[in-house]
């Protein structure tokens, strides 16, 4: 191939325009402010504007665009490469685009005010004459080393998004030969797919949408069984049967009982009683896997078990651990998914108590707040009380409040006491217990997990500043096992906890 040198010019930031097919965002958004909204919630863009005022901004590695139109000769470019570099200096230079995170950018601006003073307004850009061109160099940033490596979802959408007229999947193989092409193919339509479904249950729909991992969901629809009760068929290049609808369409004209069947198995993943382990979706395991493809049909067996809580990588932590969470697939037994499980555990004709989980509240049992100040004992009665159905959101944040108290409370007596808002104050928690075994994972989930991890500082503050956040009650239960082992730990005297530690 000949090497042909592209332009690279100087654009306004006004003048390019954020790429709505952009690959990382999983379903396409249907304008500008939707696509950042995506960006700010998923892709960390204000970690990547706090790294502009802290560092300046670089171009050793510019922007790919294309020409997008041409009016009055002032052009305009669609980002092909750079989206989050180009949403950050936008919000930075204009807050007000992102609601939700507005807050959050003036106080970088605040706090990085001599820094700000140097933004730039026109950044250099390396000019594509169309997508097709620019494709295999933006794929190879992110697949490479160099850049951060997209997600199989994501990579999923880039080789389905090559398909055209002219392209057919062959012609993808034959492009990137070292591939399994197909298997991506059938991570994008499904995604598709899942995201066209008409769920009863919104939140399930969000969920299906975008947080649930084509990487884990592809262990159940590669069955044929399970890809049959839920009314799917693959051809031999990973595209969805009849190749005359798209996966959308095809979702959409769902029979009702493969659409219940739908709903379940979303969410048993979703409460997390299926994952890439379990017996239910390997063949190998033979009257498990019978029973389970048989509750999606709708048959009935003498003594179908209940999927078994999904078994956890080392690296997702104390609070997904064994989790067996009724609440999350409560819209599919609503709706007539079937009978769940009644009488006593063991035969022996008596109940113990009820599982955390089938309760309407959140379980403090085990929490020592009644030394706590007024105030925060208050907030923990609440909390107490609170209907987790009914009112999910006031919750969630309420239970943010109570984390962020809690940890000023405890540490007020120490020689530096925390001060700020709950990244702040965390920090003290980090210093003191983010060694310690019993806390280590617990702590590192709450600093360092995303904003889909529940319990998470950046989950917490995007159900406090995001207006399109949603929140189920299995979101405020799942949360809430993250943040109570250290609420039982921090809610001890400093000096007794100090004692105590090595």
């Amino acid at each position: 191939m000949t090497y042909e040198q592209m332009p690279i010019v100087e654009a306004e930031l006004h003048e390019l325009l954020l790429d709505l097919e952009n690959y990382r965002i999983p379903t396409r958004r249907d304008d500008e402010a939707g696509a950042l909204k995506y960006l700010f919630a998923s892709e960390d863009v204000l970690g990547a504007a706090r790294l502009i005022l802290r560092d300046g901004y670089f171009d050793n590695e510019v922007p790919i665009v294309m020409l997008a139109s041409a009016t009055d000769g002032v052009p305009t470019y669609i980002v092909l490469e750079g989206n989050r570099r180009v949403s950050a200096l936008k919000a930075l230079h204009d807050p007000t685009i992102v609601p939700g995170h507005e807050t959050e950018i003036r106080s970088l601006l605040k706090r990085y005010a001599v820094e700000a003073e140097s933004l730039p307004e026109r950044i250099r850009v390396l000019v594509a004459p169309d997508r097709a061109t620019a494709a295999p160099h933006v794929a190879r940033l992110h697949t490479g080393i160099s850049k951060r490596r997209w997600s199989r979802d994501q990579q999923a959408t880039f080789y389905y998004s090559l398909l055209d007229a002219q392209t057919t999947v062959d012609d993808v193989k034959a492009q990137y030969p070292d591939v399994e092409v197909a298997r991506f193919m059938k991570m994008a339509v499904m995604r598709r797919f899942l995201s066209a479904a008409p769920f009863s249950d919104q939140t399930l729909r969000q969920y299906a949408g975008g947080i649930l991992t084509m990487s884990a969901f592809e262990y159940a629809y590669r069955n044929k069984d399970i890809a049959a009760a839920i009314g799917v068929e693959f051809d031999k290049d990973g595209l969805l049967l009849p190749r005359t609808l798209t996966p959308e369409k095809i979702a959409a004209k769902l029979p009702k009982k493969k659409l219940d069947a739908l709903e379940y198995l979303v969410g048993e993943f979703r409460a997390r009683r299926l994952s890439t382990r379990s017996p239910e979706l390997k063949k190998s395991s033979r009257e498990p896997h019978q029973h389970f493809v048989d509750r999606l049909n709708g048959i009935s067996t003498p003594a179908a078990p209940q999927p078994t809580p999904a078994t956890q990588s080392p690296s997702s932590g104390p609070s997904q651990s064994g989790s067996t969470d009724p609440s999350s697939g409560s819209s599919a037994r609503a709706e007539g998914a079937g009978p769940t499980p009644s009488g006593p555990a063991n035969g022996a004709g008596s109940r113990g108590p009820n599982h955390p989980d089938t309760k309407d509240t959140l379980d403090l049992a085990g929490l020592d707040y009644k030394n706590a100040p007024l105030n925060l004992k208050l907030r923990y009665l609440e909390l107490r009380k609170i209907s987790v159905s009914n009112l999910p959101i006031a919750a969630a944040i309420l239970m943010r409040s109570v984390l962020e108290a809690t940890i000023k409370v405890h540490f007020e007596s120490a020689a530096t006491p925390a001060t700020g808002e709950l990244s702040d104050v965390f920090k003290c928690v980090k210093q003191s217990y983010g060694q310690e075994k019993s806390l280590r994972s617990t702590v590192g989930i709450i600093q360092s997990g995303n904003a889909q991890k529940h319990g998470s500082i950046q989950w917490f503050n995007l159900i406090a500043h995001s207006a399109d956040a949603l929140v189920s009650a299995d979101d405020v239960r799942q949360a809430w096992k993250v943040v109570n082992p250290l609420l039982r730990h921090l809610l001890r005297p400093l000096s007794q906890v100090s004692t105590a530690t090595p």
